[in-house]
């Protein structure tokens, strides 16, 4: 097949796809949402920028890199159960992997369980991608297990170390955290089996400032989960806290480090709203029609990435 009609096949698989995923959340009955591109306060977290726009002359305004704060504030107000197929945005996230505009999936579930929100989400999973088996394992584990690494005590001493062994050069004044995510990538591209869907679960919970926690092994621990398949991070998502006291501490946290961000005092006002048991998702649509069509650079799949504009 040519590449021009390779291409033609692609996007109209796209489009095939945009309406295969409405039509599973709309026999699930849940709700499509459509939340402002444009906001009035930046997302915060400490590996995501925003890109900035001048809506008024005298006014910032930024491109939201994904819906949840507007999502949650309508929970808040009683529209439970809801999803967002749409585009997001994320400031100097260009390669094979990343476009600075993308396509996400993101969705909210009320009065669920962990196991029927795993379910759910490996039914999405299913429409794009066959998988052999599904794979369960703790973020703890995966260290452990895999590189005798125990994340409740190592140092960042040790985690060079490890990087070191594996062959992977990386600057000593890199942060903890990015060491630990070189990891990561390197378990998933080099020992993670094929068609395997790993569903990895227990997270710290220093990067995760959203989720409620629980106490795994008497250290207190992330609710998060995330699904990776043939190298490719798919999917993250958490059991949503609903305490707007901790999130404020946890946001003026990372706020401390990235100065120029400011609070969304609408946001943490709706937050003890929202219920004690919400589940929430954002699974990356691109990725998935990239595995689908085992395409490597996500400008395959779309339309035109931002350096062909």
């Amino acid at each position: 097949m040519s590449q021009e009609s390779n291409r033609k096949k692609i996007l109209k698989d796209r489009s095939s796809m945009l309406k295969k995923v409405r039509s599973f959340f709309a026999q699930k009955k849940i709700l499509e949402v459509d939340p402002p591109h444009l906001v009035k306060h930046p997302f915060i977290d400490e590996h995501i920028d925003t890109i900035k726009t001048r809506p008024f002359k005298k006014q910032i305004g930024y491109l939201h890199t994904s819906p949840e704060h507007i999502m949650k504030r309508l929970i808040a107000e009683g529209i439970e159960n809801i999803y967002f197929l749409g585009h997001v945005f994320r400031k100097d996230e260009i390669g094979n992997l990343h476009n600075i505009e993308f396509t996400m999936i993101e969705w909210y579930k009320s009065n669920t369980t962990y196991q029927k929100f795993i379910k759910d989400n490996i039914e999405i999973l299913k429409l794009f991608v066959k998988f052999k088996k599904v794979e369960k394992l703790s973020f703890f584990d995966l260290f452990f297990k895999n590189f005798d690494l125990d994340l409740s005590r190592c140092t960042k001493k040790d985690l060079l170390n490890t990087l070191k062994k594996l062959k992977i050069s990386t600057s000593k004044d890199i942060e903890k955290n990015a060491l630990i995510s070189l990891i990561v990538d390197y378990f998933f591209s080099k020992k993670a089996k094929k068609d395997v869907l790993y569903l990895i679960y227990d997270f710290l919970k220093e990067e995760t400032p959203l989720a409620k926690t629980h106490m795994r092994n008497n250290i207190e621990v992330a609710k998060r989960f995330e699904f990776y398949l043939n190298g490719f991070e798919l999917a993250n998502g958490y059991l949503e806290l609903n305490d707007q006291k901790i999130i404020r501490k946890r946001f003026e946290k990372i706020i401390k480090k990235k100065k120029h961000l400011t609070l969304d005092e609408n946001f943490l006002k709706s937050i003890n709203h929202i219920g004690n048991n919400l589940y929430g998702i954002a699974i990356g649509f691109d990725r998935l029609m990239m595995l689908k069509h085992k395409i490597h650079n996500i400008k395959d799949v779309l339309y035109f990435s931002y350096l062909e504009l």
